[in-house]
């Protein structure tokens, strides 16, 4: 191997310490090591070179003041290098190549080549090339920024949704204009309602003192007839109270049951078209999604509900509107229709329980059209 391509292999591999030995073993003068063009061992490393080997050849005192047969510098090679590169790595090149050979030459910068370029004009273009290349970086790195919180927006306004559904499937909430107790009333007034509080506690208050005199009563005749007496009178009175305590009980619970809410027209209308309209998302969406058995957009949680809000808009069996949507759930629901579309799709701890549930609305569904037909 070769002077020249030794020293050109040290430069290429960065590897300055080799370099730094063999030159100085040798007393190798660089000045002198010509290379293709006109070029020195400088003008290769301003090319090729790093930060440190340039830092290492300047300390060997090789010349900066030397042009090639193109009048460049090793200044003008390291620019047009700069200038050829990557954003990231022109900013290296600026600070770790460009800035020592200017410090090493300072009148560099006013010497022109054999095309009439100095190394100003060319340090200027590198300039400019980083200032835009670091606004649009920043304006990229924004963008990116607004993507991802655009992105988390919708995703948790999907989760609120997909909450919001289940908590009105299992938990409806109360709404006192739904309930039939409270329509064509008024609000009482506060004198109405201390008045009513009042008449209350008096009913109260009469009916203890009635309870207690009728008790006072019946000891005293108990005494009257002798201990064996009292002891059954006692315990007969003791059981009729009891009874009257449960039945009172049974009462009440007949009484305030609580009602489950009524499935009206406009809720399950509502219910109707969120699983349409998730039906028609997954469709759009389902390249590359992995299903589980809450990502499918069941038309109700609770399959006795399902028939009522698929048929929610057309309750008359009979007209050509009913088929017709009967059929098209038939068809969507139907099991092997239904692996065709999605089975690849579905996550693999979850086909049982989604084809359980597929089966039980295709079964239902084909249940509605048998007693269409028969009607």
């Amino acid at each position: 191997m070769g002077l020249r391509t030794r020293l050109c292999r040290y430069i290429k591999d960065d590897r300055p310490l080799k370099l730094k030995s063999y030159v100085s073993s040798r007393d190798i003068d660089l000045d002198k090591v010509k290379l293709r063009h006109g070029q020195k061992i400088l003008h290769y490393c301003a090319l090729f070179g790093s930060g440190d080997m340039l830092r290492c050849l300047l300390r060997f005192e090789c010349d900066a003041t030397v042009s090639d047969k193109d009048g460049n510098l090793p200044l003008h090679v390291a620019l047009q290098r700069a200038l050829s590169s990557g954003l990231i790595e022109a900013e290296s090149i600026f600070s770790s190549v460009v800035k020592p050979l200017q410090q090493a030459y300072p009148l560099g910068q006013d010497v022109e080549n054999r095309r009439g370029d100095t190394a100003h004009d060319l340090l200027v273009l590198l300039k400019d090339k980083i200032k835009k290349g670091r606004r649009t970086s920043e304006r990229k790195q924004q963008e990116d920024a607004k993507l991802t919180q655009d992105e988390e927006e919708r995703w948790r306004r999907k989760l609120e949704e997909e909450s919001l559904f289940e908590y009105e499937d299992q938990l409806p909430r109360y709404s006192a204009e739904d309930d039939d107790l409270f329509q064509g009333r008024e609000a009482p007034s506060f004198d109405r309602w201390s008045d009513q509080i009042q008449e209350e506690f008096s009913r109260k208050r009469r009916q203890q003192n009635q309870t207690f005199w009728r008790d006072k009563t019946g000891d005293h005749q108990a005494n009257c007839r002798g201990t064996s007496t009292s002891r059954p009178a006692k315990s007969s009175q003791d059981g009729e109270q009891a009874e009257k305590l449960k039945r009172a009980r049974e009462e009440m619970r007949k009484r305030f049951k609580p009602v489950p809410p009524e499935k009206t027209q406009s809720s399950l209308l509502v219910k109707k078209q969120r699983y349409e309209r998730k039906f028609s998302q997954l469709l759009a969406s389902l390249r590359g999604k992995t299903l589980t058995f809450r990502c499918i957009p069941w038309p109700h949680a609770d399959l006795n509900s399902v028939a009522d809000v698929l048929l929610c808009d057309v309750p008359d069996k009979s007209s050509e509107a009913y088929r017709k949507y009967l059929r098209s759930q038939r068809v969507r629901w139907h099991p092997d229709k239904f692996t065709q579309k999605f089975g690849e799709h579905l996550h693999g701890d979850h086909v049982v329980k989604i084809m359980a549930r597929v089966k039980a609305i295709s079964q239902l569904l084909n249940r509605l059209d048998s007693e269409r037909t028969r009607d």
